[in-house]
């Protein structure tokens, strides 16, 4: 049993920007819960900071909910079923989104809720008597969390609110503008690199899947690669492959079986660095609900699971590219029903689900192929090519592939392969749309995509991306709470 696979009680004390300014006034702050902690006396001992701790953890779980709706709906290989009539998910799989999308307001309010959750650990975790070493551990998780949070944030959103404490009252809520994304950046750089003091491993079962040091050096790099700094993404990378685990064998390493990088019974294997973790088996449901999303919306399943919601279907372009020998393909499946064909990933699926739809699949934030792909990419970008292949191919002998030795010495061609090998590599797990846009080809292939010959479930008809749409809106209700400090991104 994983720590975050734990129920964990929410504790809110605060308002937080994305809330409260509506709502709130001096009246409620004095109204006090008499059945509910409140800040003042809660943080009292270690136990009340851990508890703040693991309850950011356990709100990744709505923070992700909707993640796959940016990294995956949004771009060429994910697409919802028009029939179930969700204008949420429909204007982000065509690129026609508005700022009061359901999805948008959710993202940003989940976001910061965890932020917040964050924020008050490092608030309050000095004033509490602890040990040294405690106390750098949660300030640490907490700055990774925060950290993976504006993350997400200013690539969705561009500029963002950089809050960097606990918001107390309406009034400071509303003193927040727009925060350059360079400074947002910045702040991102710093809480990482605080968090490589985080212990390299857990011996504790029930602390496994807590962020490690090797999961904010991944992080870290991929926000490098993101800054356009290959350079310095390589040295972080490097230091993740070389993370030791003792008798001469490395911490993370390719499991020789692609399917059992997701299986809900190989949770936290030496493939995954951080994942949002679920659980089957558990009142009420800890399971994750991508499961539901990637199933089509019409019966045709068998087993327990015979209709889904259709939110997070494969497209046929993405489930072209795979050739017949993948063994990646295992995780993929195909069913006719009465409309359409539907292709479908099997990564959130639990076989070990008899009865009632609840997987236990975890929502895998950072794992080892990515790495050994990034760290292919600025091997190649430094002038390594030659190492840079043998990354790349590291990935796709696992997948059974061969690889053509041409591209060790070709640096654009093996820029190109290793960018199309993270597509298949890491379909439907939340990368696509954000590799596009690092490397300025967003618009390029979304536009070729939306002119294709797919079906109108797809791709609608007629729609494109424009330079706007590489951001999405702010919330309207947040520019409404607050015009003269939250502005709109442009053309919304």
């Amino acid at each position: 049993m994983q720590l975050i696979k734990l129920k964990s009680a929410t504790i809110v004390f605060s308002c937080c920007l994305i809330v409260t300014a509506s709502s709130c006034s001096k009246e409620y702050f004095d109204r006090l819960p008499t059945d509910q902690p409140i800040e003042n006396t809660f943080f009292s001992d270690e136990v009340s900071v851990k508890q703040v701790v693991n309850d950011a953890y356990f709100s990744l779980r709505n923070t992700y909910l909707n993640y796959f709706a940016f990294g995956d709906l949004a771009s060429d290989d994910v697409y919802n079923s028009k029939f179930n009539n969700s204008t949420n998910h429909i204007t982000i799989n065509e690129s026609n989104v508005v700022s009061d999308n359901g999805l948008v307001n959710d993202f940003w309010n989940f976001s910061y809720a965890t932020i917040n959750r964050c924020n008050l650990v490092l608030d309050n975790v000095d004033k509490v008597p602890m040990s040294d070493s405690s106390k750098a551990q949660y300030s640490n998780e907490a700055k990774f969390l925060r950290a993976l949070m504006y993350f997400n944030l200013v690539r969705i959103y561009g500029d963002v609110p950089l809050v960097l404490n606990d918001i107390k009252t309406p009034e400071e809520a509303l003193s927040y503008s727009r925060e350059a994304k360079n400074k947002v950046y910045d702040q991102v750089v710093a809480d990482l690199q605080a968090a490589e003091g985080l212990p390299a491993r857990y011996a504790i079962n029930q602390d496994i899947g807590r962020a490690t040091r090797w999961a904010a050096k991944a992080l870290l790099a991929k926000v490098y690669l993101t800054l356009q700094k290959p350079a310095d993404a390589d040295k972080k990378l490097k230091e993740v492959i070389d993370a030791p685990a003792g008798a001469g064998a490395n911490q993370y390493h390719l499991l020789p079986s692609y399917a059992d990088v997701f299986d809900a019974a190989k949770p936290n294997n030496a493939e995954v660095i951080f994942a949002v973790q679920y659980a089957r088996g558990y009142t009420p449901s800890q399971g994750n609900p991508f499961v539901n999303g990637a199933m089509a919306n019409e019966d045709i399943g068998t087993g327990v699971l015979k209709r889904g919601t259709g939110t997070f279907l494969m497209t046929e372009d993405l489930n072209n590219q795979f050739v017949a020998t993948d063994a990646r393909r295992s995780m993929i499946k195909q069913l006719t029903g009465s409309r359409r064909n539907y292709i479908f990933t099997m990564k959130y699926y639990d076989n070990g689900m008899t009865t009632t739809v609840d997987a236990g699949n975890d929502w895998i934030v950072l794992r080892y192929a990515d790495v050994n792909l990034m760290y292919a990419e600025t091997q190649n970008e430094t002038g390594q090519t030659g190492n840079a292949f043998l990354f790349l191919k590291a990935v796709r002998d696992r997948a059974g592939l061969i690889t053509d030795p041409a591209l060790a010495a070709d640096q654009a061609a093996l820029r190109t392969a290793i960018q199309q090998e993270r597509r298949l590599e890491l379909f439907c797990e939340g990368h696509r749309w954000f590799d596009l846009l690092r490397t300025n080809k967003l618009i390029d292939v979304m536009n070729a995509h939306f002119a294709g010959n797919w079906s109108n479930d797809e791709i609608g008809s007629g729609n494109k991306v424009t330079p706007d749409e590489l951001v999405f809106p702010i919330p309207r209700y947040q520019v409404n709470l607050n015009p003269d400090k939250i502005l709109q991104n442009p053309n919304y």
